[in-house]
């Protein structure tokens, strides 16, 4: 990769980090589909894992004391399953289609936030955690991020920020540490992309450290229809331009 879309790509990951670690998801779901503008869209998946899993151990070095084990067993046994059996469906898609269903899947989460803000409430029981925990992992596996599903589960037990964040990085640790052997396996990430993942290392800590002074004192209102917006633009491009290049092979 070029120095230029090298610094830019690297500029995107730490936006995205700080993103991330503000919400406590959402850095994949801002850096997946901006990494495929540099990337081929298995490629980008694959290595957005490494850098999401560099910036949630981060994540954890400021809010890991905060974890509610309890909640984080019980997501993450169903979440484990079935982020490899996600990681396994992706690996053997056309990236086309990888591009498809991840445009689709941002333009579901826009429209979800935008027309049910504040509403969506589920029972604080164990069976939505296990639910969560299962669709969070398939939509990690095959698509590189499921941290919306995860945030949507852990509100409805109305942890504390410290703890939901915490808890939540923790979860996030388990299904990242499940798929990215299967895509290594799978030979996803180009030996050539070695330089590129050692840099993703510092720029996610140097991301996580802003988001969480940030979080403490930033109004995010506005903040989060900028990024709504953006999520909107980029999935509506990937899903166009993957639909023709489904239609029309090489095009």
């Amino acid at each position: 990769m070029a120095f230029g879309p090298w610094a830019a790509f690297l500029v995107c990951a730490g936006l995205a980090e700080a993103i991330g670690a503000m919400a406590g998801f959402g850095a994949a779901t801002v850096f997946t589909p901006l990494a495929m503008l540099f990337l081929d869209a298995k490629v980008a998946i694959a290595v957005v894992a490494v850098f999401h899993l560099f910036g949630t151990c981060s994540r954890l070095l400021f809010f890991g004391r905060h974890i509610h084990w309890r909640t984080w067993a019980q997501f993450g046994l169903t979440g484990v399953v079935c982020s490899f059996l996600g990681a396994h469906i992706a690996a053997r898609l056309p990236s086309a289609a990888v591009e498809v269903l991840f445009g689709g899947f941002l333009l579901l989460y826009v429209a979800g936030d935008l027309l049910l803000p504040g509403r969506l409430r589920l029972p604080a029981a164990p069976l939505t955690l296990m639910g969560g925990g299962a669709i969070s992992g398939v939509v990690a596996g095959l698509l590189g991020t499921g941290g919306a599903v995860r945030a949507v589960c852990l509100l409805a037990f109305g942890l504390p920020q410290p703890a939901y964040l915490g808890t939540s990085a923790a979860l996030a640790l388990i299904v990242d540490a499940t798929r990215l052997p299967v895509y290594l396996a799978e030979g996803l990430i180009p030996p050539a992309m070695g330089p590129v993942l050692v840099s993703l290392a510092p720029v996610a800590f140097a991301g996580a450290w802003i988001g969480q002074r940030l979080v403490r004192r930033l109004s995010v209102a506005g903040f989060h229809r900028f990024v709504l917006i953006l999520l909107a633009l980029i999935g509506l491009k990937l899903a166009v331009t993957g639909w023709h290049r489904l239609l029309v092979p090489g095009g």
